[in-house]
């Protein structure tokens, strides 16, 4: 409910105002009264009021002086001048500090009530929007303070390759996220191997300690340089250094300087491996790099290794020669089945020629299985819509290279066949989606709307959008707009009102701001600018 104040140095029309009319069909719960300026700033000073309807011409102060008190007390109160004189610099002088409306004395009831009511709505649409604004500011500090997650999040997703790297794609996520690189941007990784602690920890100590040795290694190697540390998906503890500016002398000696920290402090002992600067696609294979250099070394303990130095694998280390699983990632995310069926046919048969192991099969088939899940995992597929429980656990009694190739190709089909299939049935419906918002481009468009035309769940449709184009429905629908609106602009001289109008924005202003927006300039710049070239 809304407080309403009335000033005017004549009693019977402040009373004729406060009592002679019947505001009861407003949502007004309180109305003050007040003879002149000083008292209508006391009543302001002690209560919130809302509106104001004031008499210009009053003794002393006038409404023009009440009005500058209220811009600076209380800027968000409306105000409804009363003038018994049509005078222009009056008006003139009134519009100048924000007032809503002015009405010439004698004062028609009605009409007066018409702008109050007028101004009601005005006040709670402006509540309306400061309740938005508020919890839009809500949720902006809550994105500020859990930034750091997401940016971890993001490079998680990177080293799993969930996240295409294609320019665009990137370059929206690394501004989203705040990151200091562009699209063609290059970072150094540092694998921190947490080799052994020395005193005994339970699983949630030990991972408290390590979020501990991630802050310290913030400080010590990471410094003043641009970068992030994380934990990836598979807990692996990751330095990522943005660019390739640190010398590496500087960076090795970081890393000695942290190994020994974390020997005195933290009771832990680590070993750092330095990858070299590579594109953000490459990282993934950059790490692969790290982790075999990590699991070749059994007698280095406490070390700093670097990668672009030779690095000698310990005697007696050489196990089974196992395929490149982040490789076969690579070429079942890109689609490359038949190459994949190619490379699997090959490793198994070399397993074959190398009289290779039972314990060999095994880690061929777990390491297969791990694939599979992840690849389904980016896909937002369940790996059992695909294929059986029973498919999955038969590669477990493949007792040979031949079997454990047949039961691997039958899988690998399956699913391949799934993700393309998944893909055409996105492309398709985002096809129609599209071509549903040309068609109704003079509509207000909701998404539940869009949903309905292509029979989907609203929540899950514009997930797929946003993953498919890189846009949000209403962005996508703000852009196909904007774009006919250019073109009409261009090669029409219909009204722009009317041009708005045909696309559905009723509101001109709101057109005219999301346009600049959009394109930087007025509608009006933009026919001037464009029609004089032609």
């Amino acid at each position: 409910m809304l407080t309403m104040m009335v000033v005017d140095d004549e009693m019977y029309a402040l009373k004729g105002i406060t009592q002679g009319i019947d505001w009861s069909d407003l949502p007004i719960s309180t109305i003050l009264e007040a003879e002149n300026v000083a008292q209508a700033k006391k009543q302001l000073l002690e209560q919130q009021v809302d509106l104001v309807i004031s008499d210009i011409e009053m003794p002393g102060a006038n409404g023009i002086e009440l009005l500058r008190q209220i811009r600076e007390l209380t800027p968000n109160t409306l105000v409804v001048f009363l003038t018994g004189h049509a005078r222009f610099e009056y008006a003139q002088e009134a519009l100048h500090y924000g007032c809503f409306d002015y009405v010439l004395k004698p004062v028609d009831h009605d009409v007066l009530k018409d702008i109050i009511r007028r101004a009601v709505e005005e006040i709670e649409r402006r509540k309306e929007q400061q309740n938005f604004e508020n919890t839009l500011e809500e949720y902006r500090l809550q994105w500020t303070n859990q930034l750091p997650i997401l940016v971890e999040r993001f490079w998680q997703d990177v080293l799993i390759r969930k996240i295409p790297t294609s320019a665009n794609r990137l370059s929206r996520e690394l501004e989203l996220y705040n990151i200091p690189l562009e699209k063609d941007g290059r970072a150094l990784p540092v694998l921190l191997s947490i080799e052994r602690w020395e005193v005994e920890l339970d699983a949630r100590d030990e991972s408290i300690m390590e979020y501990a040795l991630r802050k310290a290694a913030t400080e010590i190697i990471l410094g003043e340089n641009s970068g992030t540390i994380l934990q990836d998906r598979n807990d692996l503890n990751l330095v990522l250094l943005y660019g390739d500016s640190m010398d590496r002398k500087v960076l090795k000696a970081r890393c000695v300087q942290y190994v020994k920290a974390c020997n005195d402090y933290f009771h832990c002992r680590v070993s750092c491996y330095m990858g070299e600067a590579v594109g953000i696609g490459e990282l993934s294979e950059a790490l692969e790099r790290l982790t075999q250099m990590e699991r070749a070394n059994v007698s280095q303990p406490q070390t700093v290794i670097d990668s672009t130095q030779n690095f000698e694998a310990s005697p007696g280390t050489n196990g089974p020669t196992l395929p490149a699983f982040t490789e076969w990632t690579i070429m079942l995310d890109s689609g490359n089945i038949e190459e994949l069926v190619k490379s699997i046919e090959d490793t198994l048969m070399r397993f074959e020629e190398e009289s290779s192991s039972r314990e060999t099969l095994e880690l061929f088939y777990f390491g297969f299985v791990h694939l599979l899940f992840q690849a389904a995992n980016r896909k937002g597929i369940s790996m059992y819509d695909m294929v059986s429980a029973q498919e999955v656990q038969d590669g477990q009694h493949a007792r040979t290279p031949a079997l454990m190739q047949g039961w691997a190709t039958k899988l690998l089909l399956k699913v391949g066949q799934t993700f393309v299939d998944r893909q055409r049935d996105a492309s398709a419906v985002i096809s129609k989606i599209q071509l549903y918002i040309q068609d109704n481009l003079h509509k207000e468009l909701s998404r539940d709307d869009i949903a309905n035309s292509v029979y989907r769940n609203p929540a899950y449709l514009s997930r797929l959008f946003r993953k498919e184009t890189g846009l949000s429905l209403s962005d996508y629908i703000v852009q196909v707009k904007i774009e006919k609106v250019k073109v009409q602009l261009k090669e029409t001289n219909d009204k722009i009102s009317n041009i708005a109008e045909g696309l559905g924005y009723l509101h001109f202003s709101y057109f005219a701001k999301l346009f600049k927006k959009v394109t930087g300039v007025t509608p009006q710049e933009y026919r001037k600018k464009h029609q004089t070239m032609l």
